[in-house]
């Protein structure tokens, strides 16, 4: 078997495991994707260098060099890049991405969607099985942390509306299902930062799409109709009784009445989030390194916390440890998804990829402004998977074999509404 033809079995591998098998056996899904990464690297040829000028690739190898050198100086030596470790699914997505670039028979993008769809339902299925089981306020715990169950599940959903983005006729409207799915995973979860978070990413996907013309008014206004009937039969049905309602209610009435939620956990980040701006301010350039920038926060919180592995918010760890090159590094990661799609080529494809990237970005930085996503391990595989997705996607014309389709030829295939003359969206 040659590189050729090994590597889109490696891709393949590597999406199977991040969207499908990740939202419920995160262990298997992680091992299997890094594991893919590792071999896609031993298959690099000095040709694929060329690829470096992708924001895919320049971005996240940009950050971690920035980071490398943040947390060695702030260690004091070459220590320091064992903070590295926790970013490592970033460093197995480049030559993956390297693989995508170079492979004439690229898994078909058409995949990519229904991969995510099935895992938006396992997560479903294990969030409702479980309450069934034990009846559980805060499922997910049989599968990982609740809050990382519903932020892995909640982010998959979002990605799998590529096939509703970028599909033709009426079937494309089928992958609408995989938000909905991973919605009850996120209500019965309990994650208030999730629950949050499925609020903006919707807005912003919506938002995203008017204003490349992906939806059209008419589209907005049915979408608009559809969504107030299923949010009154989900309330009937329940869904206000669920714990991630009920705790974000809560929130808002202790907002209302004293300013700030009252909650333990609430009051304990906020503890948090103090001592790692005064660890900040006290190194602002290079932090204080990936192991001690806790204990640094720790120590300058006017109340002290103990036993954290993190600070629960992204732009305080990578700020405490990293600095200001840190927060550089965290922006680097972030939006390397949304500036590779900005890149795509075919104007069609462009648009939905930055639909669906841009509520990605943003529902990343608001689930982690209450928990960390960058530095845990099944979060930080899917967007890195993410950011693989959006190369792949982008790169689909020209890549594949005869035998498969383009995203832009199966996006192209004619509707009944195409053919009636109407919007060929509506």
């Amino acid at each position: 078997m040659t590189s050729e033809t090994l590597r889109p079995s490696i891709l393949f591998a590597a999406l199977i495991a991040a969207l499908a098998m990740a939202p419920v056996a995160p262990e298997a899904g992680n091992i299997l994707f890094l594991a893919a990464g590792g071999l896609a690297l031993l298959l690099v040829r000095p040709a694929d260098l060329e690829l470096v000028g992708r924001p895919a690739v320049w971005m996240p190898l940009t950050g971690l060099l920035i980071l490398a050198v943040a947390y060695s100086i702030a260690a004091g030596g070459p220590n320091g890049l064992v903070g590295l470790m926790f970013v490592a699914p970033l460093v197995a997505m480049l030559p993956l991405i390297v693989a995508a670039g170079t492979g004439r028979d690229a898994p078909s993008p058409r995949l990519i969607p229904v991969l995510a769809l099935c895992g938006s339902a396992g997560a479903a299925a294990v969030a409702i099985a479980e309450f069934s089981s034990t009846g559980s306020s805060r499922v997910g715990e049989t599968v990982a942390n609740p809050i990382h169950f519903a932020d892995l599940a909640l982010s998959v959903g979002f990605l799998a509306l590529l096939g509703t983005a970028l599909g033709r006729g009426h079937g494309r409207w089928f992958f609408l299902l995989a938000p909905l799915l991973a919605t009850v995973a996120v209500l019965l979860s309990g994650t208030r930062g999730a629950v949050v978070a499925l609020v903006a990413m919707s807005g912003t996907a919506v938002l995203a799409g008017v204003m490349v013309r992906l939806i059209s008014l008419r589209q907005f206004a049915i979408g608009a109709l559809v969504l107030a009937v299923v949010a009154i039969g989900a309330w009937a049905a329940g869904a206000g009784q669920t714990s991630g309602v009920q705790r974000v209610m809560t929130d808002i009435a202790d907002v209302l009445r004293t300013g700030l939620p009252t909650d333990e956990s609430t009051t304990l980040r906020l503890q948090m989030y103090e001592g790692g701006l005064n660890a900040f301010l006290a190194s602002p350039i290079v932090g204080h390194g990936p192991i001690n920038f806790v204990e640094a926060a720790a120590s300058r919180a006017s109340v002290r916390f103990e036993g954290a592995p993190h600070l629960h918010n992204d732009l305080a760890d990578f700020a405490a440890s990293g600095g200001i090159m840190g927060l550089i590094a965290y922006f680097l990661f972030l939006f390397a998804p949304l500036a590779e799609a900005m890149r795509t080529p075919h104007p069609e494809t462009r648009k939905g990829l930055v639909v669906v990237s841009a509520a990605l970005v943003l529902g990343y930085f608001v689930m982690g402004l209450t928990n960390a996503m960058f530095g845990i391990l099944n979060l930080t595989v899917f967007y890195a998977a993410a950011t693989l997705v959006v190369f792949v996607v982008g790169n689909a014309g020209g890549n594949h074999s005869r035998r498969e389709p383009s995203l832009e030829q199966w996006a192209a295939q004619p509707s009944d509404n195409a053919a009636s003359g109407s919007h060929p969206r509506e």
